[in-house]
């Protein structure tokens, strides 16, 4: 099992737990859901996906590929756990092509609210 597998998983459970109410107001009335998708590559590809579902009733995390997630952010292992767990600054690691960020950029901020009430204390 892979750092960035268990890693999703944990915050996939702590979303449900902490953060279920960010979740529902950030899908509204007007969606089904979100997905958002975490590959393990770089610019030329990737090698291995994880994507997390968002519904009303929850968040589940998935092994694979999704067919059109909203977001998708694609690095190494260890800079998308960085990044997710707010250790190391998004924007820095996009300038440098570390991190590629494909997708509906206006879902980050909420995504990342989500993420950053989940992840506290």
């Amino acid at each position: 099992m892979s750092g960035l597998k268990t890693f999703l998983e944990e915050l996939t459970k702590k979303i449900n737990e902490k953060a279920l109410n960010l979740v529902k107001e950030w899908i509204g009335d007007k969606y089904h859901g979100k997905i958002i998708e975490f590959e393990v590559g770089d610019i030329k590809g990737m090698q291995k996906a994880y994507h997390i579902v968002f519904t009303k009733k929850g968040a589940k995390f998935k092994e694979g590929e999704y067919p059109s997630p909203d977001l998708i952010y694609r690095s190494d292992e260890e800079t998308l756990k960085g990044v997710l767990a707010g250790k190391i600054p998004e924007k820095e690691v996009r300038k440098t092509w570390k991190l590629i960020i494909m997708g509906d950029a206006h879902e980050m901020d909420p995504f990342s609210h989500i993420v950053a009430t989940a992840l506290k204390g």
